[in-house]
């Protein structure tokens, strides 16, 4: 991985007048080496728009990748070249509701590969052929003790593979063979520490595979031997600027790999 080149991209998408100023920001990472031949973006105001877009991608071949709903958008990343072989998704409002779908589903033979929350919604994306085996579900009401339920659940032969905000409480997924070996978490209390944490991780040749933000609080999930290379992250925080940068990576030779939005 050339960290050179992936430190002033970082810098420079970071540094534009105006952007640490504002208090939501868009955020997209994006990288080289990814198996994806094709990918696309929508972006809805309203859900039952979004999942109309979720079919029709569908339709055209393209597997739903990641999901981020934030300032009344749902924007989802849509690639070709993935592994799963069949996707569903689900959305409950209440949790518990939504805990018990997640279990049908895995009992399926699905697993989750996202989840999200928006204007109140929890929605669940399903993959099989994912590789991912042996999920466990636990909510949590304080980040502070996510670093404890970590260590336990490595005990148990579990690593972390997602976790997400919303209502007031962390649902974080756990694996027993999981997307990633041996993830690094790290918690961070403001956008620019999450972006020196980032930068420190990546010179231990780790690579950064998710985001997440929820009350106050930045999570990054990192991982060795991804296949990763050249990876940036893009803050931005008008969301027409953020769109037209996506176009700009892609014609850059970079891949869209996850989204975040949140408040510096």
């Amino acid at each position: 991985m050339k960290r050179r080149l992936v430190k002033v991209a970082v810098t420079l998408s970071l540094v534009l007048p105006g952007m640490l100023m504002a208090d939501h920001v868009w955020v997209g990472l994006f990288a080289k080496g990814t198996p994806y031949t094709t990918q696309g973006f929508e972006s809805r105001k309203y859900f039952s728009g979004f999942a109309e877009a979720i079919e029709k991608r569908w339709k055209a071949g393209y597997t739903l990748l990641d999901v981020e709903q934030g300032y009344h958008r749902w924007m989802g990343i849509f690639v070709k070249g993935d592994r799963v072989t069949k996707q569903a998704y689900t959305s409950r409002r209440d949790i518990e509701k939504f805990l018990k779908v997640l279990d049908i589903r895995r009992d399926q033979g699905y697993a989750v590969t996202d989840i999200e929350w928006g204007n109140g919604k929890w929605v669940g994306v399903f993959a099989k052929g994912s590789g991912i085996k042996g999920q466990q579900f636990v909510v949590l009401d304080d980040v502070v003790n996510l670093p404890a339920l970590i260590k336990n659940a490595n005990k148990k032969g579990l690593v972390m593979d997602k976790i997400t905000y919303g209502s007031g409480q962390w649902l974080v997924i756990f694996a027993q063979k999981s997307r990633y070996t041996n993830p690094l978490i790290t918690i961070s209390d403001s956008f620019e520490a999450f972006q020196k944490h980032t930068l420190k991780i990546w010179d231990r040749g780790y690579q950064l595979v998710d985001m997440e933000y929820g009350f106050s609080k930045w999570i990054g999930i990192y991982a060795k031997k991804t296949g990763l290379t050249h990876e940036v992250f893009d803050a931005i925080n008008d969301f027409d600027d953020f769109d037209a940068n996506v176009n700009k990576r892609w014609k850059q030779g970079f891949k869209l790999i996850d989204l975040a939005d949140g408040k510096n």
